[in-house]
């Protein structure tokens, strides 16, 4: 699998999820209520949430087991839907609050480049990755012109911030080498398919490439 293959399974993997996810909450408060949903919009994780803010209403008011036992038995051969919508009921703020996949690709990947070149000098510079994504997480929060922040670590926003780390370097590799190379912190290895946090790598910036 090259990496465009990866980059597409890895979006239309969440996509599926948040689609399946909103299905199963829409049919469950339609069979237990006897009234659907009024009409979801946006964006998929938009209609996930406003499925999800039914189901919250209902456990604030006292009257919501009916509708979990429903659900729990509608989810249950879906691990991946059963995760997503168990950890949102369990934390409906973590829900709202703000998601890397909010953030336009060309959002977050401008702060990159920005912050790559802020940060490369004359000669090639290696910077931890984790101090590397505060600063970016930082312009983007600026840009989105959001109050809070995503954590930068290992959480649900990690892996898609190393797939923009890396269509980034996809775009600065030249003949001559590469203008923003995802490393080991160790400088040696293969970085892993999947990392699951920043701690244990690095970018190397290289200004004459970027």
């Amino acid at each position: 699998m090259d990496g465009s293959d990866h980059n597409h399974t890895f979006f239309d993997g969440c996509i599926r999820t948040y689609g399946a996810a909103t299905r199963h909450m829409m049919t469950v408060w339609e069979d237990v209520t006897g009234e659907p949903m009024e009409t979801l919009s946006g964006y998929p994780k938009d209609r996930f949430r406003q499925a999800l803010g039914y189901f919250v209403r209902a456990m604030e008011s006292g009257d919501a087991s009916e509708l979990r036992a429903e659900l729990n038995e509608a989810m249950e051969n879906d691990e991946n839907v059963k995760s997503l919508i168990e950890d949102s009921l369990a934390s409906p703020e973590e829900a709202s609050a703000p998601d890397v996949d909010d953030v336009p690709p060309s959002v977050f990947k401008k702060a990159i480049w920005t912050e790559a070149i802020n940060r490369a000098g004359d000669e090639i510079v290696d910077v931890n990755l984790d101090d590397f994504l505060r600063s970016v997480v930082a312009r983007v929060i600026d840009e989105m012109g959001w109050k809070r922040r995503f954590n930068v670590g290992e959480n649900r926003h990690f892996p898609r911030m190393v797939q923009w780390l890396r269509e980034v370097q996809e775009e600065t590799t030249w003949d001559e080498g590469v203008g923003l190379y995802l490393m080991n912190r160790a400088s040696a290895g293969r970085v892993a398919s999947h990392p699951s946090n920043p701690h244990q790598l690095k970018v190397r910036l290289n200004s004459a490439l970027l």
